[in-house]
């Protein structure tokens, strides 16, 4: 069996905005075009197994990107004391389907009840936002950094035949890390992620009986210390 290979071509137009020392505002226009998109798809039977297929001829996506970093507040000497960043992008995506035969090029086949659908692993909507507090007191100087991200729903498994699609539902994530250097030896750093310990679902669309949850988990909140000396 060959092994499954896209080929992709990528298109992009930016322009950038430097305002001050370490601020910036982008904007990007991105296209990417895929041939021979490769996909995991789940079989329409009891067992519901899980494989990837190249289920098209071609995949499409258009997209634009908002970048932002900002200095809030600065010191005597124009350092930054407080930041905040931002990254958000949308993202169209859209394939064409096939069926694929089982037979010598491929040990299992699969086909489809429709003719197009979204790309499976893209969410429309990503954004990633960071807050900064860096100030120095002498010799000690802490940086607080809070970050926030989050992914719209996302199709994790193309259904086959009149399968409904297995969908990764949107997650949002928050961290916190506090950074503290003692002179030029000792630090000692405070971490607390996944503080919102949010549902991770995956849901089965278009049954009789609506979006079926077929598995749901919580990975919990992490907090952690560490300490370090440097010689």
């Amino acid at each position: 069996m060959a092994p499954l290979i896209s080929d992709i071509y990528n298109y992009d137009l930016k322009y950038e905005w430097f305002l001050e020392r370490g601020e910036i505002i982008s904007l990007a226009a991105f296209a990417k075009t895929i041939k021979n998109p490769v996909n995991r798809v789940v079989a329409a039977d009891a067992t519901g197994t899980q494989r990837y297929f190249r289920t098209g001829d071609q995949a499409d996506i258009y997209g634009v990107e908002l970048e932002a970093r900002k200095n809030l507040v600065m010191d005597s000497d124009e350092n930054a004391i407080v930041s905040m960043g931002l990254n958000a992008a949308y993202t169209h995506t859209e394939q064409d389907l096939k069926d694929i035969p089982a037979g010598t090029e491929n040990t299992f086949g699969t086909s489809f009840d429709r003719s197009s659908d979204q790309l499976e692993g893209a969410s429309p909507f990503i954004i990633n936002a960071d807050l900064n507090y860096s100030p120095t007191f002498g010799t000690y100087k802490p940086k607080a950094t809070v970050a926030f991200s989050y992914f719209s729903d996302r199709i994790f498994s193309l259904g086959a035949g009149s399968l409904g699609n297995i969908v990764e539902k949107a997650v949002p994530t928050l961290n916190f890390v506090w950074q503290n250097s003692f002179g030029e030896h000792f630090e000692a750093n405070l971490s607390a992620k996944n503080i919102l310990d949010p549902d991770i679902s995956f849901v089965r669309e278009g049954t009789d009986l609506g979006d079926i949850v077929i598995r749901e988990y919580n990975l919990g909140v992490n907090i952690g210390l560490t300490l370090k000396y440097k010689f």
